[in-house]
Protein backbone atom coordinates (compact mmCIF):
# COMPACT_ATOMS: atom_id res chain seq x y z
CA UNK A 1 0.00 0.00 0.00
CA UNK A 2 1.43 3.21 -0.94
CA UNK A 3 0.59 7.06 0.60
CA UNK A 4 -2.40 7.42 -2.15
CA UNK A 5 -5.30 9.84 -1.80
CA UNK A 6 -7.88 8.44 -0.02
CA UNK A 7 -11.18 10.26 -2.04
CA UNK A 8 -13.53 9.59 0.59
CA UNK A 9 -11.77 11.41 3.09
CA UNK A 10 -10.18 13.76 0.83
CA UNK A 11 -14.60 15.31 -0.05
CA UNK A 12 -15.02 15.15 4.02
CA UNK A 13 -12.17 17.33 4.68
CA UNK A 14 -12.54 19.90 1.54
CA UNK A 15 -16.57 20.21 2.75
CA UNK A 16 -15.13 20.83 6.11
CA UNK A 17 -12.32 23.08 5.08
CA UNK A 18 -15.22 25.22 2.91
CA UNK A 19 -17.74 25.12 5.52
CA UNK A 20 -15.05 26.82 8.20
CA UNK A 21 -14.47 29.11 5.81
CA UNK A 22 -17.78 30.29 4.83
CA UNK A 23 -18.24 30.26 8.70
CA UNK A 24 -15.00 32.61 9.56
CA UNK A 25 -15.86 34.99 6.87
CA UNK A 26 -19.78 35.43 8.36
CA UNK A 27 -18.41 35.32 11.76
CA UNK A 28 -15.48 38.51 10.88
CA UNK A 29 -18.93 40.27 9.28
CA UNK A 30 -20.80 39.75 12.46
CA UNK A 31 -17.87 41.22 14.64
CA UNK A 32 -17.47 44.05 12.32
CA UNK A 33 -20.98 45.16 12.42
CA UNK A 34 -21.15 44.60 16.46
CA UNK A 35 -18.26 46.77 16.90
CA UNK A 36 -19.48 49.54 14.72
CA UNK A 37 -22.86 49.56 16.55
CA UNK A 38 -20.73 49.95 19.73
CA UNK A 39 -18.70 52.69 17.95
CA UNK A 40 -22.29 54.88 16.66
CA UNK A 41 -22.93 56.24 19.72
CA UNK A 42 -19.24 57.62 20.68
CA UNK A 43 -19.69 59.54 17.35
CA UNK A 44 -16.99 57.30 15.81
CA UNK A 45 -16.12 56.68 11.54
CA UNK A 46 -17.67 53.53 10.47
CA UNK A 47 -14.78 52.76 9.01
CA UNK A 48 -13.34 52.54 12.22
CA UNK A 49 -15.11 49.29 13.10
CA UNK A 50 -13.39 47.32 10.55
CA UNK A 51 -10.04 48.27 11.72
CA UNK A 52 -11.30 47.25 15.11
CA UNK A 53 -12.48 44.34 14.20
CA UNK A 54 -8.96 43.29 12.97
CA UNK A 55 -6.87 44.30 15.72
CA UNK A 56 -9.53 42.36 18.01
CA UNK A 57 -9.54 39.04 15.68
CA UNK A 58 -5.86 39.39 15.38
CA UNK A 59 -4.97 39.97 19.47
CA UNK A 60 -7.63 37.35 20.04
CA UNK A 61 -5.34 34.41 17.52
CA UNK A 62 -2.59 35.19 18.98
CA UNK A 63 -2.84 34.58 22.55
CA UNK A 64 -4.59 31.34 21.08
CA UNK A 65 -1.47 30.46 19.45
CA UNK A 66 0.22 30.96 22.01
CA UNK A 67 -1.31 29.01 24.55
CA UNK A 68 -0.91 25.85 22.17
CA UNK A 69 2.86 26.32 23.00
CA UNK A 70 2.26 25.00 26.50
CA UNK A 71 0.92 21.70 25.75
CA UNK A 72 3.57 20.06 26.06
CA UNK A 73 4.45 21.96 29.36
CA UNK A 74 0.77 21.29 30.28
CA UNK A 75 1.54 17.24 30.05
CA UNK A 76 4.35 17.56 32.79
CA UNK A 77 6.70 15.90 30.14
CA UNK A 78 10.28 15.56 30.51
CA UNK A 79 12.78 15.67 26.99
CA UNK A 80 14.64 11.88 26.29
CA UNK A 81 17.18 11.07 24.17
CA UNK A 82 18.77 7.51 22.94
CA UNK A 83 20.68 7.15 27.03
CA UNK A 84 17.75 7.83 29.41
CA UNK A 85 15.45 5.83 26.99
CA UNK A 86 17.01 3.89 24.35
CA UNK A 87 13.70 1.49 23.49
CA UNK A 88 11.47 5.00 22.68
CA UNK A 89 14.49 6.81 21.05
CA UNK A 90 15.10 3.74 18.77
CA UNK A 91 11.47 3.25 17.54
CA UNK A 92 11.32 6.92 17.17
CA UNK A 93 14.16 7.02 14.33
CA UNK A 94 13.69 3.92 12.68
CA UNK A 95 9.51 5.12 12.18
CA UNK A 96 10.78 8.54 11.27
CA UNK A 97 13.35 7.58 8.53
CA UNK A 98 10.26 5.19 7.10
CA UNK A 99 8.15 7.86 6.78
CA UNK A 100 10.88 10.30 5.87
CA UNK A 101 10.28 13.04 8.34
CA UNK A 102 12.86 14.71 10.76
CA UNK A 103 13.41 12.93 14.39
CA UNK A 104 11.32 14.45 16.54
CA UNK A 105 12.45 15.79 20.01
CA UNK A 106 11.32 13.18 22.82
CA UNK A 107 9.45 13.71 25.77
CA UNK A 108 7.77 11.24 28.30
CA UNK A 109 5.20 12.16 30.37
CA UNK A 110 5.20 10.78 34.01
CA UNK A 111 1.31 9.83 33.95
CA UNK A 112 -0.29 6.31 34.11
CA UNK A 113 -3.23 7.53 31.37
CA UNK A 114 -2.11 6.01 28.13
CA UNK A 115 -1.09 9.51 25.91
CA UNK A 116 0.51 9.72 22.76
CA UNK A 117 0.49 13.25 20.51
CA UNK A 118 2.55 15.82 18.67
CA UNK A 119 3.01 19.14 19.22
CA UNK A 120 4.76 21.87 16.68
CA UNK A 121 3.69 23.71 13.70
CA UNK A 122 6.70 22.74 11.41
CA UNK A 123 8.31 18.93 10.93
CA UNK A 124 11.79 20.08 12.25
CA UNK A 125 10.13 21.45 15.43
CA UNK A 126 8.05 18.66 16.71
CA UNK A 127 8.06 17.24 19.72
CA UNK A 128 6.79 13.82 20.06
CA UNK A 129 5.06 12.90 24.10
CA UNK A 130 4.25 9.80 24.99
CA UNK A 131 3.10 8.93 28.55
CA UNK A 132 5.05 6.22 30.91
CA UNK A 133 1.26 4.42 30.57
CA UNK A 134 1.56 3.82 27.21
CA UNK A 135 4.70 2.61 27.41
CA UNK A 136 4.57 0.31 29.74
CA UNK A 137 0.71 -1.11 27.96
CA UNK A 138 1.99 -1.66 24.13
CA UNK A 139 4.74 -3.99 23.50
CA UNK A 140 7.56 -3.09 20.60
CA UNK A 141 5.44 -3.69 17.10
CA UNK A 142 2.34 -1.94 19.41
CA UNK A 143 4.33 0.98 19.97
CA UNK A 144 5.70 1.71 16.76
CA UNK A 145 2.44 1.38 15.21
CA UNK A 146 1.47 4.40 17.59
CA UNK A 147 4.57 6.29 16.71
CA UNK A 148 3.78 5.94 12.94
CA UNK A 149 0.37 7.06 13.51
CA UNK A 150 1.57 10.12 15.36
CA UNK A 151 4.53 11.04 12.31
CA UNK A 152 1.81 10.79 9.77
CA UNK A 153 0.21 13.60 11.76
CA UNK A 154 3.87 15.32 11.07
CA UNK A 155 4.15 14.21 7.31
CA UNK A 156 0.53 15.74 6.99
CA UNK A 157 1.35 18.41 8.75
CA UNK A 158 -2.13 18.07 11.02
CA UNK A 159 -1.36 20.52 13.99
CA UNK A 160 -0.48 23.47 11.24
CA UNK A 161 -3.84 22.68 9.78
CA UNK A 162 -5.76 21.77 12.29
CA UNK A 163 -4.58 25.23 14.46
CA UNK A 164 -5.58 26.99 11.53
CA UNK A 165 -9.30 25.32 10.65
CA UNK A 166 -9.97 25.75 14.64
CA UNK A 167 -8.64 29.28 15.13
CA UNK A 168 -11.77 30.97 14.33
CA UNK A 169 -13.65 28.79 16.67
CA UNK A 170 -11.42 29.28 19.33
CA UNK A 171 -11.38 32.79 18.76
CA UNK A 172 -15.25 32.96 18.90
CA UNK A 173 -14.92 31.29 22.15
CA UNK A 174 -12.43 33.98 23.57
CA UNK A 175 -15.31 36.42 22.35
CA UNK A 176 -17.76 34.91 24.37
CA UNK A 177 -15.83 34.60 27.73
CA UNK A 178 -15.34 38.96 26.57
CA UNK A 179 -18.83 39.45 26.42
CA UNK A 180 -19.68 37.63 29.97
CA UNK A 181 -18.97 38.32 33.24
CA UNK A 182 -16.62 36.55 35.30
CA UNK A 183 -19.40 34.53 37.13
CA UNK A 184 -20.66 33.26 33.28
CA UNK A 185 -23.54 35.81 33.24
CA UNK A 186 -24.28 37.50 30.12
CA UNK A 187 -24.11 41.26 30.89
CA UNK A 188 -27.43 41.77 29.88
CA UNK A 189 -28.68 40.99 33.54
CA UNK A 190 -26.43 43.90 34.41
CA UNK A 191 -27.69 46.62 32.40
CA UNK A 192 -27.28 49.87 33.61
CA UNK A 193 -29.27 53.32 32.30
CA UNK A 194 -28.11 56.62 31.07
CA UNK A 195 -29.77 59.73 32.35
CA UNK A 196 -31.40 59.88 28.76
CA UNK A 197 -32.82 55.72 29.65
CA UNK A 198 -31.24 54.81 27.17
CA UNK A 199 -29.12 51.25 28.08
CA UNK A 200 -25.33 51.43 27.98
CA UNK A 201 -24.03 50.42 24.70
CA UNK A 202 -20.83 48.44 26.11
CA UNK A 203 -23.69 45.99 28.22
CA UNK A 204 -25.61 45.60 25.09
CA UNK A 205 -22.46 44.95 22.76
CA UNK A 206 -21.25 42.28 26.37
CA UNK A 207 -24.68 40.68 25.75
CA UNK A 208 -24.80 40.59 21.76
CA UNK A 209 -20.85 39.64 21.32
CA UNK A 210 -21.52 36.57 24.13
CA UNK A 211 -24.33 35.47 22.19
CA UNK A 212 -22.76 35.72 18.66
CA UNK A 213 -19.52 34.16 20.38
CA UNK A 214 -21.67 31.08 21.81
CA UNK A 215 -23.54 30.42 18.25
CA UNK A 216 -20.33 30.63 16.14
CA UNK A 217 -17.91 28.50 18.68
CA UNK A 218 -21.01 25.83 18.97
CA UNK A 219 -21.25 25.57 14.97
CA UNK A 220 -17.49 25.93 14.02
CA UNK A 221 -16.79 23.10 17.10
CA UNK A 222 -18.95 20.50 15.15
CA UNK A 223 -17.08 21.54 11.92
CA UNK A 224 -14.13 21.24 13.40
CA UNK A 225 -14.51 17.74 15.01
CA UNK A 226 -15.92 16.75 11.60
CA UNK A 227 -12.92 17.69 10.18
CA UNK A 228 -10.78 16.55 12.77
CA UNK A 229 -12.05 13.07 12.63
CA UNK A 230 -11.04 12.62 9.11
CA UNK A 231 -7.32 13.29 9.82
CA UNK A 232 -7.47 10.88 12.57
CA UNK A 233 -8.41 8.40 9.70
CA UNK A 234 -5.78 9.92 7.45
CA UNK A 235 -3.27 9.33 9.93
CA UNK A 236 -4.87 5.53 10.79
CA UNK A 237 -3.71 5.10 7.13
CA UNK A 238 -0.39 6.59 6.92
CA UNK A 239 0.62 4.35 9.66
CA UNK A 240 -0.25 1.61 8.20
CA UNK A 241 1.40 2.68 5.18
CA UNK A 242 4.28 3.44 7.10
CA UNK A 243 4.79 0.42 9.43
CA UNK A 244 2.70 -2.14 6.89
CA UNK A 245 1.31 -3.56 9.98
CA UNK A 246 -2.24 -2.51 10.36
CA UNK A 247 -3.33 -5.43 13.19
CA UNK A 248 -0.95 -3.76 15.21
CA UNK A 249 -2.52 -0.30 15.29
CA UNK A 250 -5.76 -2.08 15.97
CA UNK A 251 -4.47 -3.65 18.84
CA UNK A 252 -2.72 -0.82 20.55
CA UNK A 253 -5.70 0.99 20.23
CA UNK A 254 -7.73 -1.70 21.65
CA UNK A 255 -5.21 -1.34 24.66
CA UNK A 256 -5.51 2.09 25.03
CA UNK A 257 -9.26 2.26 24.99
CA UNK A 258 -9.59 -0.60 27.92
CA UNK A 259 -6.95 1.06 29.83
CA UNK A 260 -8.82 4.39 29.31
CA UNK A 261 -12.06 2.22 30.69
CA UNK A 262 -10.02 1.69 33.56
CA UNK A 263 -8.88 4.83 34.55
CA UNK A 264 -10.74 6.79 37.63
CA UNK A 265 -12.41 9.96 36.10
CA UNK A 266 -10.57 12.26 38.76
CA UNK A 267 -7.45 11.29 36.54
CA UNK A 268 -8.53 11.67 33.19
CA UNK A 269 -10.03 15.07 33.98
CA UNK A 270 -6.68 15.99 35.18
CA UNK A 271 -5.36 15.11 31.79
CA UNK A 272 -8.03 16.12 29.71
CA UNK A 273 -6.69 19.24 28.05
CA UNK A 274 -3.77 17.05 26.92
CA UNK A 275 -5.34 14.16 26.03
CA UNK A 276 -7.66 15.24 23.29
CA UNK A 277 -4.67 15.74 21.21
CA UNK A 278 -4.07 11.80 22.30
CA UNK A 279 -3.72 9.06 19.84
CA UNK A 280 -7.12 8.45 21.35
CA UNK A 281 -9.15 10.63 22.84
CA UNK A 282 -10.83 9.60 26.23
CA UNK A 283 -14.49 11.15 24.64
CA UNK A 284 -14.15 8.72 22.18
CA UNK A 285 -13.89 5.43 24.46
CA UNK A 286 -17.48 4.11 24.60
CA UNK A 287 -18.28 3.66 28.02
CA UNK A 288 -19.13 -0.27 29.13
CA UNK A 289 -20.60 -2.15 31.82
CA UNK A 290 -22.45 0.80 33.66
CA UNK A 291 -25.75 -0.04 35.30
CA UNK A 292 -28.59 1.69 34.32
CA UNK A 293 -30.39 3.40 37.48
CA UNK A 294 -33.00 2.12 38.94
CA UNK A 295 -35.93 3.35 41.12
CA UNK A 296 -38.11 2.28 43.56
CA UNK A 297 -38.32 0.10 46.93
CA UNK A 298 -37.58 -3.16 44.65
CA UNK A 299 -35.88 -1.17 41.90
CA UNK A 300 -38.30 -2.08 39.48
CA UNK A 301 -38.52 1.21 37.51
CA UNK A 302 -36.26 2.85 35.29
CA UNK A 303 -35.01 6.53 35.44
CA UNK A 304 -36.80 7.40 32.66
CA UNK A 305 -35.18 11.06 32.61
CA UNK A 306 -31.97 10.17 33.77
CA UNK A 307 -31.70 7.46 30.62
CA UNK A 308 -33.28 10.20 28.04
CA UNK A 309 -30.27 12.66 29.49
CA UNK A 310 -27.41 10.04 29.01
CA UNK A 311 -28.71 9.30 25.27
CA UNK A 312 -29.35 13.23 24.78
CA UNK A 313 -24.99 13.75 25.67
CA UNK A 314 -24.60 10.87 23.59
CA UNK A 315 -26.25 12.18 20.74
CA UNK A 316 -24.69 15.73 21.19
CA UNK A 317 -21.12 14.05 21.86
CA UNK A 318 -21.07 12.52 18.72
CA UNK A 319 -20.83 15.56 16.84
CA UNK A 320 -18.10 17.13 18.77
CA UNK A 321 -15.97 14.11 19.42
CA UNK A 322 -12.24 14.79 17.25
CA UNK A 323 -12.05 11.40 17.26
CA UNK A 324 -13.96 8.38 15.74
CA UNK A 325 -15.10 5.67 17.66
CA UNK A 326 -12.47 3.11 18.29
CA UNK A 327 -14.43 0.55 16.98
CA UNK A 328 -14.86 2.36 13.77
CA UNK A 329 -11.07 2.48 13.66
CA UNK A 330 -10.36 -1.13 13.95
CA UNK A 331 -13.00 -1.76 11.03
CA UNK A 332 -11.61 0.48 9.04
CA UNK A 333 -7.89 -1.05 9.55
CA UNK A 334 -9.53 -4.44 9.17
CA UNK A 335 -10.91 -3.25 5.70
CA UNK A 336 -7.03 -1.58 4.90
CA UNK A 337 -5.59 -5.20 5.70
CA UNK A 338 -8.02 -6.83 3.31
CA UNK A 339 -6.76 -4.37 0.74
CA UNK A 340 -3.21 -4.99 0.82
Amino acid sequence: MDWSVDWNLRLRMLLAVALLFALAAAFVGVVAGILAAAAEPFGLPRLVAPALATLLLVGLATLELRQRDHVVRGAGAVDVDAETDPRLHRTVTSVAQQADVPVPTLAVAKTETPEAFTAGFRPSTTTFVVSTGLLDELDDEELRAVVAHELAHVKNRDVAVMTAVSLPTAIAERLYDLGTSPTGETTLENWEYRSDGKRESKSLVGFVAATVGWLFALVGRVVVAIFSRTRELAADRGAVVITGDPAALASALSKIERRLRDRPTDDLRATASVSAFSVVSPASVDEVGDEPIRLGVDGDRAATYHHRWRRMQAFVGHYLQTHPPVADRRERLKRLARER
